[in-house]
């Protein structure tokens, strides 16, 4: 199915994934789908009841976010993140929404939206709000400071060298333009080193030249990306600092975040993680994840 499918199953979440997915579809004039993913063997009265739930969720959207987005259910069955993304295989975009969970729940459970975005070819975003109450261990900071009740729209994307942060960024100016927006591109670079051995001269270069050689590599992604816009509404942003954690705090006064995904399997996805998978974890606002 083309156009926006987003994911619903009836929790405050998933609401908030409709209502950012009703204007998404309206402004993109495409289609919107909420696929709803029911018990396995469930009778068809059960299925009749489920599909009226569904209707009755979009309507409620429909008043809340004032959206005339053509929208339509779909119910599947089984396991939530296979059924979400076989439904969303040819979709522009699948929407949901993320769980309040502690930080333990999520490195260790894992969730639906985090292995949906690991795993989908279609850009994949996530509508979540921050909760100051979600207990963290301090490795990742999050703006959470209210926000004024008139800002300019912006957009963050998250660039570096590879090809899915190319794809982020032409991803990004894409939503910046339509929805008339600011967009901030952001490249996060970081020292690291090693003591010197014993009886040599340990030498780095001055550190002008590490944010010198920053600011002409985002200069270049920008260029490859064919983005162009206007001086006063892309603003090109060199931090030094981990990258999560560098996106997550300019992501405070957001309306969304996008960044690429690079793609790790396997063990050194669980056992390394990833800056899209940590932006999930922590961001203040809607992530927007793109396969390069």
């Amino acid at each position: 199915m083309r156009g926006i499918v987003v994911g619903v199953n009836g929790s405050v979440e998933s609401d908030e994934a409709l209502d950012w997915a009703m204007p998404e579809a309206a402004s993109r004039q495409v289609p919107l789908t909420a696929v709803y993913v029911t018990r396995d063997g469930a009778a068809s009265d059960e299925a009749q009841g489920d599909h009226d739930l569904v209707t009755d969720m979009l309507d409620r959207s429909r008043a809340r976010t004032g959206s005339a987005a053509e929208a339509t259910v779909h119910l599947a069955s089984g396991p939530a993140a296979d059924a979400l993304l076989a439904a969303a295989d040819d979709a522009d975009m699948l929407v949901l929404g993320r769980r309040r969970r502690g930080r333990l729940g999520r490195r260790v459970l894992g969730s639906v939206s985090t292995t949906v975005a690991e795993h989908a070819r279609m850009p994949v975003t996530v509508v979540r709000h921050g909760d100051p109450a979600d207990p963290e261990d301090g490795t990742i900071t999050r703006d959470d400071a209210p926000r004024p009740a008139e800002r300019p729209k912006r957009v963050v994307v998250g660039v570096d060298t590879s090809e899915p942060s190319i794809a982020a960024l032409r991803h990004a100016a894409e939503v910046a333009v339509r929805r008339d927006a600011e967009l901030e591109a952001v490249f996060a670079w970081q020292i690291t080193t090693l003591a010197p051995l014993p009886g040599s001269w340990g030498w780095a270069p001055p550190i002008d030249d590490y944010e010198r050689f920053a600011r002409e590599a985002l200069d270049a992604a920008v260029r490859k990306a064919g983005v162009t816009f206007p001086v006063d509404r892309l603003v090109r942003t060199v931090a030094h600092g981990q990258a999560a954690k560098v996106l997550v705090a300019s992501a405070g006064a957001a309306d969304r975040l996008v960044v690429g995904a690079r793609g790790l399997g396997g063990f050194d996805r669980l056992l390394l993680g990833s800056v899209s998978r940590q932006v999930l974890d922590y961001s203040p606002c809607p992530v927007t994840v793109v396969r390069g």
